[in-house]
């Protein structure tokens, strides 16, 4: 399967579980789509108010992840309008997956990911369980 098609399909199975635990998810899909002069990211998640906006990486083998400065600077731009924050999530085969913010970088040069910080990184199953919690203690404590 090219790589590509399993990106994307890594995409989709994120989306799933990120909707299977009560997120509001879109996925964008912006490859072709004729979005050159506006952006969109890999997935968009809402949760109770909060918005976190993904550009998701996926790598059968442990290699460093680089993302061109444009699109990280159209990523961090796109999350300030949407109110949201803006986060890599990377998934190496065998490994859970793993998120990290985006930092803004020169426009000159690439966003590189080692793979040392991204299996240092906090596991984003761990990451989607805070921001539930958080959430849904701020319910619990508005209606009590």
């Amino acid at each position: 399967m090219p790589l590509g098609r399993r990106g994307i399909n890594y995409e989709r199975e994120l989306a799933n579980w990120l909707w299977s635990l009560g997120f509001a998810v879109i996925r964008a899909p912006a490859s072709g789509g004729g979005v050159r002069h506006r952006f969109a990211p890999d997935l968009v998640a809402m949760f109770k108010g909060k918005v976190i906006i993904l550009e998701v990486k996926y790598r059968a083998k442990p290699t460093p992840i680089s993302i061109r400065c444009d699109k990280v600077n159209r990523l961090i731009e796109f999350a300030g309008r949407a109110g949201g924050e803006a986060y890599v999530v990377i998934k190496y085969a065998r490994e859970p997956w793993r998120i990290m913010p985006i930092k803004s970088c020169n426009s000159d040069s690439a966003l590189t990911y080692t793979v040392s910080e991204v299996k240092e990184a906090s596991k984003l199953e761990d990451a989607v369980r805070s921001i539930i919690n958080v959430n849904l203690i701020n319910l619990l404590g508005n209606n009590t």
